[in-house]
């Protein structure tokens, strides 16, 4: 894995500190917080390198972990969330347990092997995701920290509280975006997109609002997007109330992570708040 950025400190206290880790087909991220000072003390970011097939994505990963001696203490709390595209999203009163695969093979296609099904239970939403990991992913994340809380990106996100105004949430990784719509107070949408170029993205976020008939809709981004770049000009040539989403403020930081830019990294401290 190629490491994009690394704050660490020489030690912390895994006991007094919660680990939370963020798993996609485009990396692995995780930071550290010590509960105690309410602070994270710790952040790194890794991206799978391009020529890194789908098969090897559990050794990479196992191998970037065993290298990172922070990760090596018993943490009072670990979370794993999972960015996996191979998500659906089901009413309690639609909800069959026996149909999990099916419904995943149906909405997603039968040709991933040698996956485990996971379901994370929304009760505020009063919806299941029933969700695909590969096993050599899940069986690593296991190994190294049983009694980890596994969710998915999309319950998270789901978890926290609705826009009082339309707008839309874009969380930006390598070539992919995760999207969230939100309109008269609710989700309308949650997916994900991939991209190759920034006109895709202004594609995907016009087509988007099209279906859905919001006009002027204001846009927050998070993720490894700067605001020189040829995709964030794209998007503001569309949508002129854009905006970048700022650090929770229910958490302090250390100093050289609030000296980044906030919205790089807001969605993976977002992820405790939704305890």
């Amino acid at each position: 894995m190629k490491p994009v950025f690394e704050i660490l400190p020489g030690t912390v206290d895994a006991e007094k500190s919660i680990l939370v880790c963020e798993i996609s087909n485009e990396g692995f991220s995780y930071a550290i917080k010590n509960v105690k000072q309410n602070t994270y003390v710790a952040l790194a970011v890794f991206h799978f390198d391009k020529n890194t097939g789908s098969g090897d994505y559990g050794n990479v990963l196992e191998a970037t972990i065993q290298k990172q001696s922070l990760l090596f203490g018993k943490f009072k709390k670990v979370y794993i969330t999972y960015s996996f595209g191979e998500s659906v999203l089901i009413p309690f009163a639609l909800y069959k347990p026996a149909e999990n695969e099916n419904v995943l093979n149906l909405i997603h296609g039968d040709i991933q092997n040698n996956t485990s099904i996971l379901i994370d239970t929304i009760d505020k939403s009063g919806i299941y995701n029933i969700y695909r990991v590969p096993d050599a992913i899940n069986n690593v994340f296991e190994s190294k920290f049983p009694g980890a809380v596994n969710r998915h990106q999309y319950s998270l996100l789901l978890q926290q509280l609705p826009a009082k105004e339309d707008k839309l949430f874009i969380i930006f990784y390598p070539q992919k975006i995760v999207l969230r719509l939100t309109k008269n107070g609710r989700t309308e949408l949650l997916t994900s997109f991939y991209y190759h170029t920034a006109e895709d993205v202004s594609y995907i976020l016009l087509n988007v609002c099209k279906q859905f008939e919001v006009e002027n809709i204001p846009v927050e981004l998070s993720g490894l997007i700067d605001k020189d770049s040829g995709l964030y000009k794209e998007i503001y040539k569309y949508f002129e109330s854009t905006v970048f989403a700022s650090l929770p403020a229910s958490s302090n930081y250390a100093e050289e992570i609030t000296q980044q830019p906030t919205h790089y990294f807001s969605h993976i401290f977002a992820v405790d708040s939704c305890e």
